[in-house]
């Protein structure tokens, strides 16, 4: 079975990968789906480099090209070159295709050592599926993309946040434990030092993309389709519209009825690629090991949300987020005991007033509830059922939605 094919590449893995259990569970997961982006994290001389060379050799075997932002990359490295002979002799233009492009497996090294220049070509192939060098353009196959960075690292070029955006999942690695640097140099011994050499291919790319084939083919159950556009619209709704306002949090949240929900805790908010990305883990979960469940769901989003996001005030990234997803299974248990999502259904076929008083509690307590049931408040009010100033905006002083108020006026 394929299946059993990714428990292989997970054991083999972990096999000379000491600690860090669930950031290597979560970088095999990630590449269950095509063009597969990871972006890890850490301090220096932590194994960044490692995990990523493993995962590579381990399905791409020799197939892969790892650039390095350590040293002077160009774009003819990344990207192409011209071939000078056919201009000189035939005066045509004709780009040589770097390997990098038409590589199965593509790794970066210190990622935040690139020059802006390299990265917006990188940029545009994670984005496009394609890559452009002197006026022409190449399309790239399937493939793998791991890339590692030391934020810390004083040479670092401050990237662009849509940038990371593009990578799927962001994995961050600990430095070890006193007895955990035993276990490494008792692994260093037994594959006598050479821990990347001694991975052997334990899929083909072929067998990936017949994986990533069948993983796409998942149904997911529609609640829990549910749970991830909620659990995403939840870290991004704003009551006072913080995506266009020009103020930023926390001075934006001064006096706001929400400012100790989820949403007062962030400053820039997730983008729709965290569903995108979250839809394709889910998938990716249910296929290897039978199910997905909402626990499975919130133990992903930490891999998902850290490098999409800023919070207000950041002592630990995943930790912070953990609390905020903790604090989430609060509010979805508290959702599912009121029965809000059946209140609001019962609203969307008409006008019930002892409905509407029932929903409008919860709607106080609840951002993305409340926006919801403000559309219909609208459609109300233009139907002469309900006046302007008896809906919940008016009375709490909420601009939540002004956009579609304006569009159904």
């Amino acid at each position: 079975m394929l299946q059993n094919k990714i428990m292989d590449l997970e054991r083999e893995i972990s096999a000379r990968f000491v600690a860090n259990r669930e950031a290597i569970k979560m970088l095999v997961l990630n590449q269950l789906h095509p063009r597969s982006t990871t972006l890890i994290r850490a301090p220096r001389g932590v194994g960044k480099s490692t995990l990523m060379l493993l995962l590579l050799k381990g399905i791409t075997g020799d197939d892969f090209v790892v650039v390095s932002g350590a040293s002077e990359v160009k774009r003819g490295e990344v990207v192409g070159r011209l071939h000078i002979p056919s201009l000189e002799k035939e005066g045509v233009e004709r780009v040589l295709w770097a390997a990098f492009v038409k590589s199965r497996g593509k790794g970066i090294d210190e990622l935040n050592r690139l020059n802006p220049y390299t990265t917006a070509n990188i940029h545009h192939l994670m984005q496009f599926g394609e890559v452009w060098a002197y006026g022409q353009r190449s399309k790239v196959e399937d493939y793998i993309l791991i890339a590692n960075e030391n934020p810390s690292d004083a040479t670092s070029f401050v990237h662009p946040p849509p940038f990371y955006d593009r990578f799927d999942i962001c994995i961050f690695l600990r430095t070890l434990t006193l007895s955990e640097k035993f276990q490494l140099q008792e692994l260093l011994d037994k594959y006598d030092w050479n821990l990347v050499e001694s991975m052997p291919q334990v899929l083909s790319f072929e067998e990936l993309q017949e994986i990533r084939e069948e993983v796409a083919s998942v149904e997911l159950d529609p609640e829990l389709t549910g749970y991830i556009n909620l659990l995403v619209r939840d870290f991004q709704s704003c009551v006072r519209d913080k995506e266009n306002s020009e103020i930023k949090p926390p001075t934006l949240c001064e006096g706001c009825h929400f400012i100790r929900d989820v949403c007062g805790m962030i400053k820039e908010p997730v983008s729709e690629r965290a569903a995108v990305t979250l839809t394709h883990l889910a998938k990716a979960v249910k296929w290897l090991y039978g199910k997905c469940s909402i626990d499975d769901l919130f133990q992903i989003a930490l891999w998902v949300f850290p490098h999409r996001l800023n919070l207000i005030r950041t002592r630990n990234i995943l930790s912070d987020i953990q609390d905020l997803l903790e604090r989430e299974r609060v509010k979805m248990e508290d959702r599912r005991i009121r029965r809000q999502w059946s209140l609001l259904n019962e609203l969307i076929k008409g006008f019930n007033p002892s409905i509407y008083r029932l929903a409008r509690d919860a709607a106080v307590e609840d951002v993305a509830f409340a926006e919801e049931l403000i559309k219909i408040e609208e459609n109300w009010i233009n139907e002469g059922l309900l006046k302007r100033g008896e809906d919940i905006s008016s009375q709490m002083g909420w601009h939540i939605l002004s956009h579609n108020r304006w569009r159904t006026k």
